[in-house]
């Protein structure tokens, strides 16, 4: 399976739902291998996030994203949701506020969106974390599991 993009950038006005300012998104095609980037467009310096596990910080009434230098982005669970089912590999999402706007509260918005532009395939081949045995973590009666699948 090879990498997508976008075939188009895709620009979006909403409100953000935490913040309650009005917010600009573009969502741009990015090259082989980028991944999924998040920059604001209201800083100057040290304004990139990488859309990674790694960097979630507060998971708590949405999702929070941070770099290294501590810019954050907010509310990207939706636009991610978005990206994921669309299968887009690689973007850039440029935000010119500290959260992403809620639109219509769901991931429909993005989807609409994406699908509107269309997508495009890239020559790379898609990367898959391969899992190679279970594995389990338990929190009391919480649990959550993941195992090798065909």
């Amino acid at each position: 399976m090879k990498q997508k993009t976008l075939k188009k950038t895709i620009s979006l006005q909403g409100v953000g739902l935490h913040n309650g300012k009005n917010v600009t998104l573009n969502i741009k095609q990015a090259p082989i291998n980028h991944g999924i980037k998040f920059k604001r467009l209201d800083l100057k310096d040290n304004n990139l996030i990488d859309a990674n596990f790694k960097n979630v910080i507060e998971p708590i009434l949405c999702t929070k994203i941070s770099n290294k230098n501590g810019v954050t982005v907010s509310t990207v669970e939706h636009l991610m949701a978005a990206l994921f089912g669309e299968g887009i590999d690689n973007v850039l999402v440029e935000v010119n506020a500290s959260e992403i706007p809620i639109l219509d509260g769901s991931a429909n918005d993005f989807v609409e969106a994406i699908r509107s532009v269309g997508t495009k395939e890239q020559s790379a081949l898609r990367q898959f974390v391969h899992v190679e045995k279970k594995v389990e973590v338990k929190d009391g009666e919480k649990y959550i599991s993941i195992e090798p699948a065909q």
